[in-house]
């Protein structure tokens, strides 16, 4: 049995203007006393209403500034101070607090962690605890730093062999640590084919370090000439480690995929790539970052992406991909004196899909096959952020002014000097029948 039911399909039209926002000033029509001008004249002139001064701007609150490595900074100082007056029990558990307060900020607070935490085992003289503290630091580094963290935490388990009651066996192991190091770091950057590749891989899976076995795979993916062959390379290498620390690694692997792709005209697996890459970017930021992982990468694979598909199609792809949308935080960039009407049409159109989000809203609430034409005002202010965005007085208060409110504290433009920026949009929405079986 067909089941069938209308439902509204939306349809958008758009234009922008934007321009400067003066300060009004105060403006007074009566003449002064004793300047002239009859009797009339004068009574005419204070009996004029006088013009209602323009209310400023308000500007919209700055988002709270949190201080994500305050206890991270906290327990390391603790831990410093306990071992510098030589509470090693104390050193550990705020170096531990360390570990764990620096796991979700970036390579330079995970070396430092447990660096310290390695640190408190050797001052007690504790080579079975500093190896596995040297070790888990050496897991642990990246994506910052990383090569200058993993040749740290090496050093780190070679110095344990000299402490009094080391295992006589820990010296060859850490031998070929070094050496498996020396040759991955070589492989990585698409050398000849060395035989100690595959000792190298072997202790990766052994000492279950899958950055190390990543840097070897890449390594043998960059030196491949097929680039069929080069690519399932590069996938493998890429998939090797997916920790977070691994992320410099994976966009190396990424960024020669989205290249073969393009080479090769294939903008679906460009795409892919793209989106992956970005989702790495995202992963190694806060939640409220991740809104600005978009890449320079993503905009360019996408236009190839929509001219092969539809308008919008990389948009609808990359929020099933992320669950999310992804913009650039153009209040990074300096715009001058004022924001030319070229750099308002880039911003007007790069956060459109968020205002998208609120006319589809509209467009379900009405009855096709009505039409409604909504203009949108709203002021950009120097540090670039979106205040006083309002609808007509009449529709001011409506689900769709809330919303479109709501969207506009995410709109980000170029910051500049002058005067605060007017800009208009005009969006023509449409609600029309669309059968569904």
């Amino acid at each position: 049995m067909l089941m069938s039911r209308l439902l509204p399909l939306l349809v958008l039209a758009s234009c922008a203007t934007s321009g400067s926002a003066t300060q009004t000033q105060p403006l007074s029509n009566a003449a002064e006393p004793g300047t002239g001008g009859g009797n009339a004249e004068l009574a005419s002139a204070w009996d004029r209403e006088p013009e209602k001064v323009a209310p400023a701007p308000v500007r919209p609150p700055e988002p709270p500034k949190l201080d994500r490595s305050l206890g991270f900074k906290t327990a390391l100082a603790d831990a410093q101070a306990a071992l510098k007056a030589r509470r090693l029990d104390d050193a550990r558990t705020a170096a531990q607090q360390a570990i764990t307060e620096a796991a979700s900020l970036d390579g330079e607070a995970r070396l430092q962690a447990h660096q310290l935490a390695f640190r408190v085992e050797q001052s007690a003289v504790a080579p079975e605890a500093a190896s596995d503290a040297a070790r888990t630091w050496r897991l642990a580094c990246g994506p910052e730093k990383f090569d200058a963290c993993r040749a740290a935490a090496v050093a780190a388990s070679a110095a344990v062999t000299r402490l009094k009651g080391a295992d006589k066996q820990l010296g060859k192991k850490v031998r070929a640590l070094q050496d498996a190091e020396l040759c991955a770091a070589k492989a990585e950057k698409g050398s000849k084919p060395n035989p100690c590749e595959a000792t190298a891989l072997r202790l990766s899976q052994a000492e279950k370090d899958p950055a190390l076995a990543q840097r070897v795979l890449l390594g043998q993916a960059l030196r491949e000439d097929n680039d069929a062959r080069q690519a399932a390379l590069l996938e493998k290498a890429e998939g090797a480690c997916e920790a977070v620390q691994c992320g410099g690694l994976r966009r190396k692997a990424l960024g020669k995929l989205i290249a073969l792709a393009r080479a090769r005209n294939d903008p679906d697996a460009a795409v892919k790539f793209a989106l992956r890459e970005v989702a790495i970017i995202a992963a190694a930021v806060p939640d409220p970052e991740r809104t600005w992982s978009r890449t320079a990468m993503l905009d360019q694979t996408c236009v190839s992406y929509d001219t092969a598909h539809s308008p919008g199609s990389c948009r609808a792809l990359e929020k099933k991909t992320l669950g999310r949308w992804t913009f650039h935080d153009y209040s990074r960039d300096s715009a001058g004196q004022s924001l030319s009407v070229d750099q308002v049409r880039v911003v007007n159109d790069h956060f459109a899909p968020l205002l998208q989000e609120c006319l589809a809203e509209q467009a379900r609430r009405m009855t096709p096959p009505d039409a409604q034409r909504f203009e949108v005002r709203w002021v950009v202010f120097n540090d670039g952020r979106v205040g006083e965005a309002h609808l007509r007085k009449d529709l001011d208060e409506t689900q769709l002014a809330r919303c479109l409110r709501a969207q506009f504290s995410g709109w980000r433009y170029p910051r500049y000097d002058g005067e605060f920026q007017n800009v208009e949009q005009s969006f023509t929405v449409t609600a029309t029948e669309r059968r569904v079986r």
